[in-house]
């Protein structure tokens, strides 16, 4: 039995490997305008943390508890699924080949799919690492850089540049361990920086020149795009957690429960102003619960929000700088983005502009539209209506290439 028995053929779904939860979604693909019809999502999901599995059995559990919720009249014995994956140890590589051939030749799906192959068999990359997703960003046609789609171009040499998406390999197979265990299977694993830029991020931006900070708990990422494509991404180590660890140290309490105090009373509002209101602290040293004053709570949190996203927009400037992009659109997403009056205090503090990424032309629900958090989920179900429909049109483009759908599908997924 498939995945067709329980769900509609056009239902695809996707789950969200997050730092601090577990996401279910289901969605339909519209074109390039896809919609979710639902979604449910565990919070500090048992055997999972910081986006790893730490204990199998009880990931394998938590994933078929959220799959039976999610699908209470499941009949299946496997469910077909995208996963899309956010942890520290995610990483991108660049690799580029050229094959030649003796005489001028008319390119198609087969020297495509040769010089893709052959890149990525030389690609140097850490043995610890295992490819997640393999991206053709652009080809190379005799002198021609950057083209898109080389099928049925006459040429001498055909290259190609690849970005490379990897994980340290142990992690992913736990993690890929864990939905084989809950019978769900995955058409592939990909990382939430590419998602998310396919979700946020207009063609315009990507081409004029723009930096995507994706801030989750314990990494941010910057990624840069010029003329259309992605280029260099950095990882830092400048998570949201810096600010959870910030407050525990100034109030001396536990690390999880300086979460718990982030998440409900910081904010970056410029005027807040809140009186006598207190702010009750739990320490588990021995010492007796206790409160402190909420404003006072308040300005030692913007201290420290100044200094953290100085050092990011540090690390901005100087990756716009090294790609030679003037004055770069700056987007930011991820949870980290989301404490309230995040732009307001951009501009008063940095006098700088910039927006917060949200998913564009999307169908969803209301909360899922506004939650940074959930982007790289969305992001997924518009690359499954984008670029995933691009990439097969470069292997069968209409009357120039004449291949069945199943044998294009089976090269994507081979590949991609």
């Amino acid at each position: 039995m498939n995945s067709s028995d329980s769900l509609p053929g056009s239902v695809e779904v996707v789950f969200y490997v997050g730092t601090h939860k577990l996401s279910m979604f289901t969605g339909v693909i519209q074109g390039r305008d896809p919609r979710v019809l639902a979604h449910r999502e565990v919070y500090q999901p048992e055997g999972f943390e910081n986006g790893f599995v730490t204990n199998l059995e009880a990931a394998s559990n938590t994933l078929s508890k959220l799959i039976a919720d999610m699908l209470p009249s499941r009949q299946v014995s496997e469910l077909t699924a995208s996963v899309v994956l956010a942890n520290s140890k995610l990483q991108v590589f660049g690799f580029s080949s050229a094959q030649f051939y003796a005489s001028q030749m008319t390119l198609s799906e087969h020297e495509v799919a040769s010089v893709i192959d052959q890149t990525r068999s030389v690609a140097t990359l850490p043995l610890t690492q295992h490819v997640l997703q393999v991206i053709p960003e652009g080809f190379l046609v005799n002198d021609m850089e950057d083209v898109r789609n080389p099928l049925g171009l006459e040429a001498m040499r055909l290259g190609v540049n690849l970005k490379m998406f990897t994980m340290d390999y142990q992690d992913f197979k736990n993690l890929a361990k864990a939905f084989e265990a809950a019978d769900v299977n995955v058409k592939g694993y990909w990382p939430r920086i590419l998602t998310v830029s396919e979700a946020v991020l207009t063609d315009e931006e990507k081409e004029e020149g723009v930096i995507l900070i994706d801030i989750a708990d314990h990494i941010t990422q910057l990624a840069v795009f010029q003329h259309g494509k992605m280029g260099p991404i950095r990882n830092l180590e400048l998570g949201g957690k810096q600010l959870t660890a910030g407050i525990a140290r100034d109030w001396e309490i536990d690390f999880h429960d300086a979460q718990k105090v982030k998440e409900r009373f910081a904010t970056l509002e410029p005027s807040s102003h809140f009186g006598e209101e207190l702010i009750p602290l739990i320490s588990r040293n021995g010492r007796t619960s206790f409160q402190i004053k909420r404003q006072d709570f308040q300005e030692k949190f913007m201290v420290q929000a100044e200094s953290w996203l100085r050092s990011v927009l540090d690390e901005a400037d100087q990756a716009a700088q090294q790609e030679r992009i003037n004055y770069p659109h700056l987007v930011f997403t991820g949870g980290g983005a989301s404490f309230s009056g995040f732009l307001e205090f951009l501009q008063q503090r940095f006098k700088r502009e910039a927006r917060i990424g949200l998913s564009r032309k999307m169908e969803a629900p209301q909360e899922v539209l506004v939650d940074p958090s959930l982007i790289g989920a969305l992001g997924m179900y518009r690359w499954l209506g984008g670029q995933a429909k691009d990439f097969e049109n470069l292997l069968a483009p209409r009357g120039l290439v004449k291949k069945t759908i199943s044998s294009v599908k089976k090269w994507f997924y081979s590949y991609f």
